[in-house]
């Protein structure tokens, strides 16, 4: 069986962005809704806040849940 051809970084950037532009979600809701795995999401998350565009709401040994940045913070 053939796997399907790896997304680039910023086509997986561009698939969290806009999931979480429905607002306040967690890895795994963001992981299930896009497709990609809880790693990969967690992964790019942390490239996302260090960029300016996504913030934690909530972290617990648990759950993380994220937001986009409002502009002008």
């Amino acid at each position: 069986m053939k796997r399907a051809p790896k997304k680039k970084f910023t086509e997986i950037r561009k698939l969290i962005l806009k999931d979480l532009s429905k607002g306040q979600r967690t890895v795994n809701q963001i992981a299930d809704s896009t497709g990609l795995t809880w790693r990969t999401v967690d992964n790019h998350l942390i490239h996302l806040i260090g960029k300016g565009l996504v913030e934690p709401v909530f972290i617990s040994e648990y759950v993380k849940i994220y937001r986009l940045k409002e502009a002008g913070k």
